[in-house]
């Protein structure tokens, strides 16, 4: 693909991004998209075929940004706790910042279509290798005894990620929390976080 065409389909993505994150999924049309760039509908239409395809890859985008957020912001870092506060808040942030794009996504995780549901496997196996990789520097370390680390990476993603059935008021209505309830979240993550990186001392 050309540079400028690899640059319109950017320019595209960024522009859906805010309108997803502002408007959410079903207020957000792709005439409306298409003014915000000042591009013709026809030559949205060209990049993607659908508002489906246009979100699977703002997604997938959003989802890119924030593995490399994290990636960046541990390479400076050489202690498990510190780094594992750090996946814990970046994730949180992404989630708050990303609070409409992910609600979709989970209220219609039912109707998905395989390439969305295929995007969060692919995300959830992202976030489980760079904790796995933490986990592994702390062994390298000699900062945590030695075990197994694919399924320590799992049992540590899947209990933070269940924070929020804890936390979230109203579960038939809604699996994502509100805004208010996600620092409790992030709290309890914290706490978690600490008690089972305790028991993996060396």
């Amino acid at each position: 693909m050309p540079k400028n065409a690899d640059e319109k389909r950017l320019k595209i993505l960024e522009t859906a991004k805010r309108r997803f994150a502002h408007y959410g999924m079903a207020k957000t049309t792709m005439a409306e998209i298409a003014k915000d760039l000042s591009f013709s509908k026809a030559l949205l239409y060209y990049y993607f075929p659908d508002k489906n395809s246009l979100y699977a890859a703002v997604l997938e985008h959003v989802m890119e940004e924030l593995e490399e957020d994290i990636t960046n912001s541990l390479k400076s870092i050489v202690s498990v706790s510190e780094s594992i506060v750090i996946v814990l808040e970046k994730r949180m942030e992404f989630v708050k910042k990303y609070y409409y794009i992910l609600e979709y996504t989970v209220l219609m995780r039912k109707d998905l279509s395989s390439e969305l549901d295929q995007l969060l496997i692919d995300s959830f196996e992202s976030q489980k290798e760079i904790i796995r990789n933490v986990f592994r520097q702390g062994v390298e370390r000699g900062e945590l005894m030695d075990v197994d680390l694919e399924e320590i990476s799992k049992i540590f993603l899947f209990s933070s990620m269940g924070m929020r059935l804890v936390v979230v008021k109203d579960l038939k209505s809604s699996f994502i929390p509100d805004k208010e309830e996600f620092d409790a979240i992030l709290a309890m993550q914290k706490k978690m976080a600490t008690i089972f990186i305790r028991g993996l001392k060396a």
